[in-house]
């Protein structure tokens, strides 16, 4: 589009026609407030708070839905501006009972800004003009695990409505009644703990007030005393951007990071399930001694690792693929360098072949204008694209599922097909411009041959099967069956999930919790949590993320190179020591 000239507060600047007003002074530093607005949300205009004065026209316009034109002048901070928006405060704090000291969300320091708040500060307002309205007694719903809803504290901004419908695509919340009965609801009424809600947090995320609470994070810190650290989500191979909220080395709270991949949309194990660890901490290693495992110290622990590694045969190791990259290489080089053994695997995982054709990324897939699944449950598995399949659909996408078995976007899907019909699919979505396919492990050989056979405008995302095992693959470890006298297991801090582990007549595992693996094994070495490491995870993307640490592991606790440097040097020394 063309640029046009348009000037705001004396300031002349050139913008690309179509752009709002406040788009404009957001991009060149013109501060213009806001409550209903959020960059991640189509603009509705309905707190009126962002009312500019626009030169020839008779009435305040909203800066987040009007338009620019050539030669428009506009004003953001006029005396009649001002007035207005002290107005729009005034009335937003009788609606509701705005108790801001009971709050947690109050003080403009709070570990998140209530903006309605700040902008009372900014504005002047000290005390109430008008009475709070009392005639009702606001209702607070804590029907959800992690998050609870007190509407009194609702401006009813209608940002969590457009977050679960725009980026979710859920479509759980709406509004009752009109005018000051006006609520924020779930699927015609229920509790939203029985509703449609996926937890995935997005419309907590973008709540300007304090209406939406974290059951966690609530009262937990002010944001002078919270550290904000960006990195990888290892709940799954999808790889989502995150900001972590710490405070005296605790995870408080898990936010999407809106720049990243992901777009700030994250599903409930991403944001909630992990500021939740299990309790059961292995702080120090262990040894199995008279049946019962002891403390021990670390020198005493990777000595008789060293010894029945040597002594009992060839040895076996399996590693999480929860892991990073580098604990990975180093894990799969010491059996290999050190041990002289290829018995070493990763304990699940799949991978789909990753040569079908080049990679989709999250944001093609949202902007794509056919979507093929091919095998899979998203939903499940890897939950964000899912809701990003969801939210393409609602774009006018034409998806097509094809699989054996019913799954969970079917009900969205234009067809729903066996495999054996996948010519059907494919030729249906033939003339698509922007085709991406989304397939899963375990398909048969001539189905991922008809995929390499389609258009080379096709892109591919592969629906892979734990959070690092393209990663891993990179290094050369891979989902197999491993055999050997001593077993060494990595599991971080994976949980067991009722898997099994090879028999074998010693078994070292190195964890971060307690588990039937633990109690089992002769030797228990601690481990880091996903928190406590930093490397990188290669995501379903083929994207290489970096994965960084943001808490402090207990004292003593080493990382996975520092442990396997130590078991290497006890297993090298002895044949130092004979060749001297």
């Amino acid at each position: 589009m063309a640029n046009v000239n348009i000037t705001i507060n004396g300031q002349k600047l050139q913008a690309e026609s179509g752009k709002t007003v406040l788009e404009v002074a957001r991009a060149n530093s013109i501060d213009i407030p806001v409550l209903c607005y959020h960059p991640a949300l189509s603009p509705q205009g309905s707190c009126r708070l962002c009312l500019v004065e626009v030169e020839k026209q008779r009435a305040l316009q909203p800066a987040c839905t009007f338009p620019i034109s050539e030669g428009m002048v506009v004003q953001t901070e006029s005396e009649k501006v001002q007035a207005s928006r002290k107005f729009v405060l005034e009335l937003l704090f009788s609606e509701r009972l705005h108790y801001c000291m009971y709050c947690p969300m109050s003080g403009g320091e709070a570990l998140t800004e209530c903006e309605l708040q700040a902008q009372a500060y900014r504005h002047g307002l000290t005390n109430w003009k008008y009475a709070p309205n009392t005639s009702k007694r606001w209702p607070v719903d804590a029907s959800r695990k992690y998050f609870l809803m007190d509407h009194s504290r609702c401006i009813l901004c209608r940002r969590c409505i457009r977050a679960c419908d725009e980026i979710v695509a859920n479509h759980t919340l709406g509004v009752r009644d009109r005018g000051t009965r006006t609520m924020i609801i779930a699927d015609g009424d229920v509790p939203f703990g029985e509703s449609s809600c996926v937890s995935c947090g997005t419309c907590l995320q973008v709540c300007p007030t304090g209406a939406l609470i974290d059951r966690r994070s609530a009262y937990m810190g002010l944001q002078t005393e919270v550290e904000r650290t960006k990195s990888t989500c290892m709940a799954c191979p999808v790889g989502c951007g995150i900001e972590a909220a710490t405070r005296s080395n605790q995870l408080l709270r898990v936010e999407g990071d809106w720049d990243a991949h992901n777009g700030g949309l994250l599903c409930v194990d991403g944001r909630f399930a992990v500021v939740e660890p299990p309790t059961d901490r292995i702080t120090v290693p262990m040894m199995r001694r008279d049946g019962e495992l002891v403390k021990a110290s670390w020198d005493e622990a990777a000595t008789a690792i060293a010894q029945r590694l040597q002594s009992t045969g060839p040895a076996a190791g399996l590693a999480s693929p929860r892991l990073p990259s580098e604990s990975l290489s180093a894990f799969r080089r010491f059996f290999r360098e050190v041990l002289g053994s290829d018995e070493v695997g990763l304990l699940y995982g799949e991978l789909p072949p990753v040569d079908v054709g080049p990679f989709a990324t999250l944001p093609e897939l949202s902007a794509a204008d056919g979507i093929l699944l091919v095998g899979g449950a998203p939903l499940r598995d890897q939950k964000v694209v899912g809701y990003t399949i969801k939210r393409a659909v609602d774009q006018g996408t034409t998806l097509i599922v094809v699989n054996d078995t019913p799954t969970d976007l079917d009900p969205y899907a234009t067809k729903s097909l066996k495999v054996a019909d996948l010519a059907q699919a494919t030729t249906a979505l033939a003339p698509s411009e922007r085709l991406v396919v989304v397939y899963a492990p375990g398909l048969a050989p001539e189905v991922y041959a008809s995929l390499r056979n389609l258009p080379a405008k096709t892109r591919f995302l592969p629906l892979i099967q734990g959070t690092n095992t393209a990663g891993a693959a990179r290094v050369g470890l891979t989902v197999r069956a491993v055999q050997g006298a001593g077993l060494f297991v990595m599991a971080g801090d994976d949980a067991t999930d009722g898997r099994s582990l090879p028999a074998a007549e010693f078994t070292v595992v190195q964890a971060a919790y307690r588990s039937a693996w633990t109690e089992a094994a002769d030797v228990v070495l601690p481990s880091r949590t996903w928190s406590e490491r930093s490397g990188h995870i290669v995501n379903i993307e083929g994207r290489e993320l970096p994965v960084v640490a943001f808490l402090e592991a207990p004292k003593g606790i080493k990382t996975d190179a520092a442990t396997l440097d130590l078991l290497a040097d006890r297993v090298v020394r002895p044949m130092r020591e004979a060749a001297r």
